[in-house]
């Protein structure tokens, strides 16, 4: 059992401090009084200085690098230029590398994917293969596509063995179906996997809301990130950060948020903000209102090339949608604006700190509503707003009805849906399965599945009722059209 080194209270097996004490000081690192009015200066050192220390340069000097690289390579390739995309690269592959080596994270994926990309137009495929191998070799920075760049280094190298005469076997993956015909492509960053939560990795009611604003109808143009962080169901601390999007600000945008060009100037950019902000907010869950904030901020993050958060994400909107399903009722929605109304709370809205701590009130308020803590929650907004779980229809009979005492179930495509199929059977006193077993004794196939099966291949479950009836079970297969007549459902 490991003692915490920051509040010096028991912290778990395999691990030196609690998550919360770690975010606590980070955040508590990135807001140094960030609350009250600070000169940009001061701000900026506030924020990049513990990664000065690691990289052992002023990281100021790094403010412009990752755009700027990003639209150069970008240019180049549009341009065929193609050998000098080339020699803008590869110095920032030795600069990801240092930092590192250094401790300041992984090196970004984008940057050997593009190599790679341009070397294979350039017919150049030891270089291609040299420049994965060369990414293998290194910490990835969080985001989905390391995987994908070792599966291009498995495919370089089979075509290099091709290319040579040798029959070797293809490689194959789990997730892409193998096409000798297909060429090799790069996804550089696919929607990025869950993350799971240990048992002991986030307690229970802890959290950080999160909001954005934006400059325009861009969403990686964002300029200013509220952040609300709530400890034991309380808030604890809130803190606005304003951005310098380099981009234009729209007339609309400014009328909404009231957040100017010359507001920011002097602020840090999304590619000095991104590091620190990931490094707040990893492992823990993040919460905010609707898909808006985790779209802008992948965006961003593709933007100046850095990977997705690595953090786990619960959107308050899908919260609210199964928390109070009435409300959906009077056609106001589940806005944040509306939801803080119908519960009193009072926020300035369009204010990203304010917004973010509104959308932890209302999560707080649906724990308390539902009793479903934060883990549960974030189970239960990937299951249909009813609570039934996608494609399962089991349910009891009603306890009377021309069906009473059977099991049914149903496969094949019908006329009407299968909820409305299993409400029909429930209400006909019919238990409702979801699998065919000893216990069932009719199975519902689609008219046509039925007209099409000689010859034709049968779901899985037509097959395994075929085996039980073969078996001795009493099971009867029909057709829609007999369900309905036997429940006396018309038209």
């Amino acid at each position: 059992m490991g003692i915490c080194t920051i509040c010096g209270q028991p912290a778990g097996f395999l691990r030196s401090n609690h998550p919360d004490c770690e975010r606590s000081k980070v955040f508590a690192r990135l807001s140094v009084d960030a609350i009250q009015e600070r000169p940009a200066d001061d701000f900026g050192q506030s924020i990049y200085k513990s990664l000065s220390e690691k990289l052992g340069r002023p990281y100021e000097l790094e403010s412009g690098r990752i755009e700027a690289v990003v639209n150069d390579v970008q240019r180049l390739k549009r341009e065929g230029k193609l050998e000098e995309a080339i020699q803008v690269l590869l110095p920032q592959l030795d600069l990801w590398e240092r930092d590192a080596a250094a401790g300041a994270g992984g090196v970004a994926p984008w940057y050997y994917e593009q190599a790679a990309i341009v070397y294979r137009k350039l017919k150049r495929f030891d270089d291609e293969i040299a420049v994965l191998e060369r990414f293998a070799a290194q910490q990835h920075a969080p985001g989905a596509s390391p995987p994908q760049l070792l599966k291009r280094l498995a495919m370089a190298k089979w075509y290099a063995l091709q290319r040579s005469g040798v029959d070797a076997p293809r490689p194959v993956f789990e997730d892409v179906e193998a096409d000798a015909s297909a060429p090799v492509t790069s996804v550089p960053y696919a929607k990025p996997p869950p993350i799971k939560l240990a048992a002991d990795q986030q307690p229970i009611y802890d959290f950080i809301a999160l909001d954005v604003e934006t400059a325009n109808a861009d969403l990686a143009s964002i300029c200013s990130i509220g952040l609300a962080h709530f400890k034991s169901g309380e808030l604890f601390k809130k803190l606005t950060i304003l951005v310098d999007p380099e981009d234009d600000f729209d007339p609309i945008n400014i009328s909404i948020h009231g957040i100017t060009a010359e507001a920011v100037v002097g602020k840090p950019n999304m590619g000095r903000v991104f590091p620190v902000i990931a490094a707040a907010l990893s492992d823990v869950v993040v919460v905010h209102h609707s898909h808006f904030d985790k779209t802008a901020l992948n965006r961003a993050a593709i933007k100046h090339g850095a990977g997705f958060l690595p953090c786990v994400w619960l959107d308050t909107l899908r919260v609210a949608r199964r928390a109070w399903p009435s409300l959906a009722n009077d056609g106001r929605g589940y806005g944040i604006a509306r939801l803080a109304d119908e519960f009193s709370i009072e926020f300035q809205h369009h204010d990203a700190a304010e917004d973010a701590r509104a959308a932890g009130l209302v999560l707080l308020r649906a724990m308390n509503d539902s009793g479903l803590d934060l883990v549960q929650w974030i189970r239960r907004v990937e299951e249909p707003i009813d609570g039934r779980e996608a494609g399962k229809h089991a349910r009891d009979g009603s306890g009377s009805g021309p069906l009473l005492g059977e099991v049914i179930v149903f496969t094949g495509k019908l006329e009407i849906s299968r909820e409305a199929a299993a409400q029909i059977a429930s209400a006909a006193g019919c238990e409702v399965s979801d699998t065919v077993n000893q216990r069932t004794t009719i199975l519902v196939v689609g008219d046509q599945d039925l007209r099409a099966t000689k010859g034709q291949e049968k779901s899985s479950k037509h097959r395994k009722a075929g085996a039980l009836i073969a078996k001795g079970c009493a099971i009867k297969i029909v057709g829609e059209s007999d369900f309905r007549r036997l429940t006396n459902v018309t038209g």
